[in-house]
């Protein structure tokens, strides 16, 4: 998350909760806890949160971090694709080989 969604988020929590003071310690250290958070995901569990609990949230509570992407498959796919045509194209351009004399008896 980037500083300005932290201070949304904490400012969502204080207006929910009037006990949470918002300080520069405060901003300071949900700002570097809340790095690679999604944003979206926190403001859903915030929500959620505030609907069922008297006191305010900690970071845990509250932390969502998006789903990565991964490619391996993707590529994996690609690379027995790409074996499979050179497979074919191998088969198709090259005539069946002779055994060589000394094989032949």
């Amino acid at each position: 998350m980037e500083r300005e969604e932290v201070y949304q988020v904490l400012e969502k929590i204080e207006s929910a909760y009037q006990q949470f003071k918002i300080s520069d310690e405060t901003v300071i250290m949900w700002t570097k806890a809340c790095r690679g958070m999604d944003f979206n995901l926190v403001m859903q569990k915030l929500i959620a949160f505030i609907a069922k609990s008297p006191f305010p949230p900690t970071i845990a509570e509250i932390a969502a971090f998006g789903v990565k992407r991964n490619d391996f498959l993707d590529k994996v796919k690609q690379w027995e694709q790409e074996g499979r045509d050179r497979i074919e194209r191998d088969r198709r351009n090259s005539s069946r080989k002779l055994l060589p004399g000394w094989l032949s008896c």
